[in-house]
């Protein structure tokens, strides 16, 4: 499509379904874009790289401006709707989507590291305690854990991300 005849418009999209909407407009040859992050999680004790949208929920297409497909795009799977501000669907500037693409991560590494368990000695990697050595306690959701880090005798829990810490062996 000419660049001066298109548009680009954000859609909201069913609950974890960005990625069957972008394939959805793809197999209809209309141009989206999911920016994409990649994160590391404790996933079944396994530290992992993995792959999520940066904006959950929302994905970009360019479109005529005319509005002909508009339609189309309201009755393609894994799409609720377009975003609108004032009853118009909200147009996106080209600046910033790319902006959005230099950011974007565009690879996912999938090194399994095994995640320390109750009483494993973890060295911090970052941080105001960076090279001290603690005990792991215990996990904190997907992407922090708890230490017990020995200050002055006293001993103290430290809310870490996973990122910050490393088994030592």
């Amino acid at each position: 499509m000419n660049e001066n005849c298109t548009a680009w418009y954000l859609v909201h999209c069913k609950t974890r379904q960005e990625c069957r909407a972008q394939e959805n407009l793809n197999n209809q040859s209309i141009n989206s874009f999911l920016p994409k992050l990649s994160l590391e999680k404790v996933i079944r004790g396994k530290r992992q790289q993995v792959e999520e949208a940066m904006f959950p929920g929302y994905l970009f297409v360019e479109l005529p401006r005319s509005g002909e497909l508009w339609s189309k795009i309201r009755s393609t799977r894994g799409i609720r709707d377009f975003v609108r501000f004032g009853g118009k669907p909200a147009k996106i500037a080209r600046s910033l989507l790319e902006q959005l693409k230099v950011v974007e991560t565009d690879f996912v590494t999938n090194i399994e590291v095994e995640a320390p368990r109750l009483g494993d000695r973890v060295r911090i990697l970052r941080g105001p305690f960076k090279d001290l050595e603690g005990v792991f306690s215990m996990p904190d959701g997907e992407r922090r854990s708890i230490v017990l880090l020995n200050i002055l005798g006293k001993e103290s829990q430290l809310e870490l991300m996973n990122s910050d810490i490393q088994k030592t062996h």
